[in-house]
């Protein structure tokens, strides 16, 4: 008796779990998940999931076929797959639904394409004076580091070897990958990035080809104070404030060095979140081109500041396992910018002493 209520109980968890598998693919079975479940297996919660269903709704096409898979459960799949770093055939089994690896890249495709196509609306650089001066105010406020736009620097993401131009993505661990340059503002938002060149170049290589650079300069040619934090990989210039070496102990110049550094960590704090909660930027190698590799990256940090607007908690910390190996590049410097070196070190000097008799 006990055995065959056992089996009449197992079919009628059986019965249920079809059920689900096909109710799932109804609309409002996929938008009302709960945080819990979305905060384990997507990186986000409701209120930003709801959030992306509202951005890529006019830019994501719509299914044609009445079978078709749903577009919340479009953009699930694509979450899921971006937080856990899994290989498709393994995300398209979540959410109680199977879903053929063919569709699941076809899904990924589609709504990372759409995350690109906003990605100019959630990742801008201040364009007016009056926003500029509210993202200094908070770098002043935390870091008490004066007239900061942003802070910069690079991370690797680890891609399959490119069928063309291969040497370009071998990076100095041996292996290949996008370098992806980032700046953030005081609060880890992404205002900027740049995920057009391989591993193999250099920081300030990719810093000289990136739009925002001769826009930044610009802003300082007309006359208004403001730069850019970076490390010593990045060249020094009036609107690009970078470390002194071998500053004593007790000058001017390590003071400066002191409230830099600090300043700094805010850039290594934001990529640290950004891999942190969409792990396939690190837990394997991504199996793609190098450009779908980079609207990969791309639509990771639109979503990043989707979570970073929302104020959502912040992911387990990422920690790289082997971190690049400390060279000394050749800062790529063009003999007409000799001049913008010197005036950038006496701009650094003053600085240096300004934050020293201010402190």
């Amino acid at each position: 008796m006990n055995t065959l209520l056992k089996i009449k109980m197992m079919r009628g968890s059986s019965h249920k779990e079809k059920l689900a598998r096909r109710t799932l693919r109804d609309l409002s079975d996929c938008i009302n998940l709960p945080d819990g479940y979305l905060l384990k297996n997507c990186g986000v919660n409701k209120v930003v999931f709801h959030k992306i269903l509202q951005i890529l709704e006019p830019v994501v096409p719509k299914t044609q076929r009445s079978n078709g898979i749903p577009f919340p459960l479009k953009v699930l799949i694509t979450l899921s797959f971006l937080a856990s770093g899994s290989h498709q055939k393994s995300v398209g089994k979540d959410f109680n639904v199977n879903i053929s690896q063919k569709s699941v890249s076809r899904v990924i495709k589609i709504v990372i394409e759409g995350l690109n196509l906003v990605l100019d609306n959630w990742i801008v650089f201040p364009s007016t004076t009056a926003q500029r001066e509210q993202i200094k105010e908070g770098f002043y406020r935390k870091y008490h580091f004066p007239e900061t736009y942003g802070c910069l620097d690079g991370t690797y993401v680890e891609i399959v070897c490119p069928r063309d131009d291969e040497e370009a993505f071998y990076d100095r661990k041996g292996q290949y990958s996008i370098h992806a340059q980032i700046v953030c503002d005081a609060d880890s938002k992404i205002i900027a990035i740049c995920c057009r060149f391989g591993g193999a170049a250099s920081n300030s290589y990719i810093w000289n080809k990136m739009n925002i650079r001769p826009f930044i300069e610009n802003i300082y040619r007309q006359g208004e104070a403001g730069w850019l934090i970076a490390d010593n990989k990045y060249p020094q210039r009036a609107w690009l404030m970078t470390p002194i070496l071998h500053a004593a102990q007790g000058t001017p110049e390590s003071q400066y060095n002191h409230f830099q550094g600090r300043t700094k960590t805010c850039i290594d704090r934001c990529i640290s979140k950004l891999k942190g909660r969409w792990q396939s930027l690190h837990r394997r190698p991504l199996h793609y081109t190098p450009q779908r590799a980079a609207k990969i990256i791309n639509a990771c940090a639109v979503l990043h500041n989707l979570c970073i607007k929302a104020d959502l908690a912040d992911p387990e910390p990422y920690v790289d396992p082997e971190p690049m190996p400390v060279i000394n590049e050749m800062t790529e410097m063009p003999d007409d910018n000799v001049n913008d070196l010197y005036i950038g070190m006496e701009i650094r000097r003053q600085l240096a002493e300004r934050i020293y008799y201010s402190v």
